[in-house]
């Protein structure tokens, strides 16, 4: 066995001012697949579409008694919400996005309920891509990334490529184990 120097493995923890700390809007995020906004809104109408049918149907055969649904226009109050769908869901694809940095992968989402997920490589234990049948329709996939002590996913980034979701996750599975080796 070698000689191994003291100063090659002693321990450093530099305490950081607060002025010199990286922001998180510092990271250029990028953004989501195109097709994430369709896909979210398939996703939304096939949820609304079983209410919406419910309420029509009801009021068609007279379970519902309204005189303000009376007029002919009760049948079209499910449609008052199809605009609100399409907004939200192409707000939430547009805000939506993941930045990979070199010890570090980010995911950032929502509008209103703002969310960034920050996981550095050496946590991560397993990657795995999941299709669903609306992301198979839309060539979509999701990387999910699991960490120790956990049966869910720590972060999952949705709306990638096929093609980009397996290279993603190689690459994060490549530092992962890199990250592991000098631990």
């Amino acid at each position: 066995m070698g000689d191994i120097s003291v100063a090659e493995h002693s321990f450093s923890n530099t305490q950081v001012p607060a002025h010199e700390i990286p922001t998180a809007s510092d990271i250029n995020f990028e953004p989501l697949h195109a097709r994430y906004a369709l896909k979210l809104v398939t996703e939304s109408l096939m949820i609304w579409a079983i209410p919406s049918i419910a309420f029509t149907v009801l009021l068609a055969i007279g379970k519902i008694e309204s005189s303000f649904l009376a007029a002919p226009w009760g049948f079209a109050l499910p449609l008052a919400v199809l605009p609100f769908i399409f907004i939200i869901c192409s707000l939430e694809a547009r805000h939506a996005g993941y930045a990979v940095r070199e010890q570090d992968i980010h995911y950032m989402s929502g509008v209103i309920w703002q969310k960034r997920v920050a996981l550095p490589f050496n946590r991560i234990q397993h990657v795995e891509v999941e299709r669903n049948p609306i992301e198979r329709f839309f060539g979509l996939s999701t990387l999910k990334f699991f960490t120790a002590g956990g049966g869910s996913a720590d972060m999952k980034i949705p709306a990638l490529s096929e093609d980009d979701a397996t290279k993603l996750k190689s690459f994060v599975l490549k530092l992962a184990g890199e990250a592991d080796d000098r631990a």
